[in-house]
């Protein structure tokens, strides 16, 4: 006689509740915006009571961090992975090379077709541009994005494969700027161009305007090209 299926632990309902509101969260401001996407609606689209949003999360602005969050942590997965697939170690790359790989992996990932978190995540740095911004957690996300670009840059000047002249700040603005740009440009005009190609050629400014003349350009993309979604969170 067949058993029964295990049942779920609390622990492992309260993760996979959180998740789907995560997703609800993430594809309502995608298609809305943050501003017209409300704890009912959030609640609502993952087929819970309205009450569970605050539940789980406390706020609106409590699972807007957790989002943005969820996100970072789903790209550094994800840039794990492509660096899996270049067939070498980590350690054996150069900073310059890791930039290349981080920055290919965001919009790699960005374009996949189950990707809310990240539009959302677009979305949400587009709603901080005002003075007074309502989103201090997408904020606080952004700037530890640019540290950490700045210090890869760093780590590459160090090692020899970024030009010493480059000021790290500035060139890690170019390099942020650059991927949201081309994120944010993609939510409004999307099929301008053939994401591969465009992937690509991203990777090819990051080496023309930092590597270190004395170093060998690496040729083509860092990573491997072949198409991959990502899975949903939890």
């Amino acid at each position: 006689m067949a058993g029964h299926p295990q049942r779920r632990t609390q622990v492992e309902r309260r993760a996979a509740s959180e998740a789907a509101l995560l997703r609800a969260a993430a594809e309502l401001i995608a298609e809305r915006g943050f501003e017209r996407t409300s704890l009912r609606s959030i609640g609502a689209r993952a087929g819970t009571s309205r009450e569970m949003p605050a539940y789980h999360f406390g706020s609106k602005e409590g699972l807007i961090t957790r989002l943005a969050e969820r996100a970072h942590e789903r790209t550094l997965e994800a840039t794990a992975e492509a660096l899996e697939r270049t067939d070498r170690r980590a350690e054996e790359l150069s900073a310059l090379e890791a930039l290349r790989v981080t920055i290919e992996t965001y919009l790699e990932v960005f374009v996949a077709a189950d990707a809310p978190e990240e539009r959302a995540v677009v979305v949400m740095w587009g709603a901080t541009f005002p003075s007074d911004s309502p989103l201090p957690a997408v904020v606080h996300a952004d700037r530890q994005t640019h540290r950490d670009l700045a210090e890869t840059i760093r780590a590459g000047q160090q090692d020899g494969s970024i030009r010493a002249d480059a000021d790290a700040d500035a060139a890690a603005v170019l390099v942020m700027g650059m991927a949201r740009g081309i994120a944010a440009l993609s939510l409004a005009h999307p099929g301008a161009a053939d994401p591969a190609k465009v992937q690509a050629l991203c990777g090819e400014v990051i080496t023309a305007s930092l590597q270190d003349p004395s170093t060998t350009a690496p040729r083509g993309p860092v990573t491997p090209t072949t198409s991959r979604r990502t899975s949903r969170p939890g």
